[in-house]
């Protein structure tokens, strides 16, 4: 299973209807949940008109299942069943003081819950902000995936602050280890304990010395110890770090470029480091349709569906007719294939060219197929460098960091 959080610095960017139409995007072709963990308000329940069996609450409060919980888009929203690989999982209706605030308890729990769900793919609806209840369920390595627009050039800013918080807290783990706390003790070598105790102060503060980033701090500790096999993995960790995002209520490349990339790369690049390494996974343009399908409670993807059945009625099947009219049964399906890399390929080629030669980028329906399929591509080529395949405790973070140590 692939867990992809969807999270924002800031509210009002469209993330739970990104979020859900994303899943629905997702379920086209791979076994999909949609995890709603805003908890508190529950969006998910506002964007999605169905009536909610069993959610949160009952596995925290219930012991209930975590997969128990899961609910499909019912036969009257779906009746073709087109998104029968979708299901979701939604938060409470109502205000639950220990689910809000995510107690140690109700953390353990849902941690384990959500590592021992099965599908190919889990899209986590975070709440909008940047807390710790956030950060421990974004992955360490990368960012998951960051939303933001240029609609607010405030949420430009917190999704730069995001980006950097998880970095920050990766590395910090790992400077935490036993292992170097015991090695850069203050003691005969003064100078690298001093260089090691001001790498730690950056991380919790977020801030270095003016004009200093963690690029200065490292080149310093190069100077002061080139050869340490902590500095070796401890860079190796940081130009391994990806952020991934999507531009959500896009209007034009040179405005997002101008006015939303740049100075969220920049910033990154400004107070963190320039080893960062950025994904655009794609936009999702502004559109009215998608805003209304915010309000209808259907989702914009299964409304683009059924409007697209009804404008164009199939073709009719010349070979079941033929086959009718001659007393024949039904032909028989081919055998099953593996999957062709060249057809794979083509389709995502066929992608790319409707969004930069035909102008699809102007439809949000070609623009979600196009992040879905970017992600399918980067979770089967990558293992801990695009969400994550479990969440993992900080203690098992810092085991697998420790071993490369020794």
């Amino acid at each position: 299973m692939r867990i992809l959080p969807v999270s924002s610095g800031k509210g009002g960017v469209g993330k739970t209807t990104f979020a859900l139409n994303f899943a629905l995007a997702l379920a086209r072709t791979s076994r999909t949940i949609l995890l709603d963990l805003d908890t508190g308000t529950s969006s998910l329940r506002s964007f999605l008109d169905v009536k909610v069996e069993r959610d949160l609450f009952h596995f925290l409060k219930k012991g209930q299942p975590l997969a128990s919980c899961c609910q499909a888009l019912p036969a009257t929203m779906d009746p073709e069943g087109a998104f029968a690989n979708f299901s979701f999982i939604a938060s409470p209706g109502g205000f639950v003081q220990d689910i809000v605030n995510f107690v140690p308890e109700v953390k353990e729990k849902l941690i384990a819950g959500i590592n021992g769900l099965q599908a190919d793919y889990l899209v986590v609806d975070m709440k909008a902000g940047l807390d710790h209840n956030v950060l421990e369920f974004l992955p360490l390595s990368n960012s998951g995936i960051l939303l933001f627009t240029p609609r607010l050039k405030a949420a430009t800013a917190t999704a730069a602050e995001m980006a950097k918080a998880v970095l920050f807290r990766m590395l910090g783990i790992m400077l935490s280890s036993p292992l170097l706390q015991g090695r850069f003790a203050p003691g005969p070598d003064e100078a690298q304990a001093s260089v090691f105790q001001r790498l730690r102060d950056f991380l919790e503060s977020g801030n270095g010395d003016p004009g200093g980033n963690l690029d200065d701090l490292i080149g310093e500790a190069a100077a002061r110890f080139p050869e340490d096999n902590f500095l070796r993995v401890f860079r190796y960790y940081l130009e391994n770090y990806k952020v991934y995002y999507v531009l959500n209520q896009f209007n034009s490349v040179a405005e997002s470029v101008e006015n939303t990339i740049k100075p969220f790369v920049e910033e990154i690049f400004r107070s963190a480091s320039s080893k960062v390494t950025f994904h655009n996974l794609g936009w999702v343009v502004e559109d009215e349709q998608v805003r209304r399908s915010g309000e209808t409670g259907v989702p914009y993807l299964v409304r683009r569906h059924y409007q697209k059945r009804q404008a164009a009625p199939p073709a009719p099947d010349a070979d079941a007719r033929l086959r009718e009219i001659f007393g024949l049964g039904p032909a028989k399906p081919p055998p099953g294939k593996k999957k062709d890399l060249a057809r794979e390929l083509s389709g995502q080629l066929d992608l790319l060219r409707k969004i930069y030669v035909f102008n699809a980028g102007r439809d949000p329906e070609t623009n979600l197929d196009f992040i879905a399929a970017r992600a399918r591509d980067l979770s089967a080529n990558s293992v801990h460098q695009f969400g994550m395949k479990r969440i993992f405790s900080v203690q098992e973070f810092l085991e697998r960091f420790q071993s490369r140590l020794t």
